[in-house]
Parts: structure tokens; C-alpha cells; sequence
């Protein structure tokens, strides 16, 4: 994936993020016994990474375990999933950059997959 699609591609999934957690607080708010839930698992090794032929900078977590992981966060009513160790780092870490510094960052880790 290279210019616009790719940036398309991460604010689709940020649209998607932001919506979720809104629609979130509106059922919570209503006292709505639905639930919602976003799942940001990263890279997950299935089938498709070949197909696509993706290449992750980081290894992916399994499909079970992603699986597993949003259904039990699912049931307890989680806004957001984030499964596995590396990507709960990520988000943590992320507090600490700018915007700019982080956009920086993203750019040149896909811009390395990219070039793979």
C-alpha cells in the first residue's frame, strides 16, 4: 500500500476507533444493555498476510489468542480490546510523544514495510 490508500487505510481505522468509543458512552449513558466493543489486535498471523503478502515489523499474535481476547473482553464490556503485550506497550509509550513525533513514527514503520 503507498500514499493516499495508506493514509486512507489509518484514518479509516481511527474513524472507526473514535466512533466506537462515542456509541460506547451513548448506550452507557441511556443505560442501554447493548454493548460495543473496537478490536486493535496489530499484526495477527492468519492467512491472509500471505495472500496480501503483508509483512509485519513486529511478529503477530495468533488467531486464537485474538479471538479469545475479544470475546472475553466483549463479554465484560470493554470499549476498546487491545490484545496482546507489545501493542498495550505501544499505546502506553504513546502518551508520551507529540503528534508530529508520533506520525513521524508510524510513517517510517510502514514506509519500511512498504519497502520489503
Amino acid at each position: 500500500m503507498a500514499g493516499p490508500l495508506l493514509s486512507t487505510y489509518y484514518a479509516t481505522k481511527n474513524y472507526v476507533l473514535r466512533l466506537t468509543e462515542a456509541i460506547y458512552e451513548e448506550l452507557r449513558h441511556k443505560g442501554s444493555k447493548v454493548k460495543i466493543s473496537a478490536l486493535c489486535p496489530g499484526p495477527v498471523d492468519t492467512e491472509f498476510n500471505s495472500v496480501a503478502q503483508v509483512k509485519f515489523a513486529m511478529k503477530g499474535i495468533s488467531s486464537e489468542y485474538c479471538a479469545k481476547t475479544a470475546i472475553d473482553g466483549a463479554f465484560v464490556g470493554k470499549p476498546v480490546i487491545i490484545p496482546g503485550t507489545v501493542m498495550k506497550l505501544g499505546l502506553f509509550f504513546r502518551r508520551f510523544l507529540s503528534e508530529k513525533a508520533m506520525l513521524r513514527t508510524a510513517y517510517g514503520i510502514q514506509k519500511r514495510k512498504n519497502d520489503k
